[in-house]
């Protein structure tokens, strides 16, 4: 048997869910991936119901907060901007069907629908005040906003082929001018 961990079950529901989607996460095979009994599952989780609304905050946490986290140690809103963009390029070279999983998933179910759209929204937030503090014109900020949005998720649906240089260039062009 494997160690038993709460993070040790999410780290594999995340991994189950980009590689096999929503189906894939049923408490049996959770357990037969992790050499596990499903008396190990309840240990840590009272449902499946609860199983997904904890996975899906780690998800948040690991890539909305943690991203946010990152993003904070840079010095000026522009060197935020920067570090931000850098951390979702290094994500989409790892192949990841993480976040169009969790998309469709939201679509199918309203409770996750919404959880989901109140991410979408914080971390749409952020780069809006970031864009806001760098342009001085919230309409100005709000459409660089609207671009590099839906410029990281068009490169996530569409294009997952690019090179970290391809990457680093098409986002280049849309950072805020020095």
């Amino acid at each position: 048997m494997t160690e038993n961990t709460e993070e040790q079950w999410l780290n594999k529901g995340l991994r189950l869910l980009d590689r096999s989607g929503r189906s894939s996460l049923k408490i049996s095979r959770l357990c037969a991936e992790l050499n596990l009994t499903k008396g190990s599952f309840y240990h840590w989780f009272k449902s499946k119901q609860e199983f997904d609304q904890r996975l899906l905050s780690y998800w948040r946490e690991l890539f909305t907060s943690e991203f946010i986290k990152d993003a904070n140690h840079g010095g000026t809103s522009k060197e935020k901007l920067a570090r931000l963009i850098e951390k979702c390029i290094e994500g989409m070279k790892d192949e990841s069907r993480l976040e169009i999983e969790i998309n469709m998933w939201g679509h199918q179910e309203r409770s996750i629908g919404e959880f989901v759209e109140k991410v979408y929204k914080e971390r749409f937030q952020y780069l809006i005040d970031l864009l806001e503090d760098i342009y001085k014109n919230k309409d100005e900020a709000k459409r660089h906003g609207h671009i590099l949005y839906s410029l990281m998720i068009g490169v996530e649906l569409f294009h997952e082929n690019l090179s970290r240089k391809e990457l680093k260039s098409i986002f280049r062009e849309y950072l805020p001018p020095s």
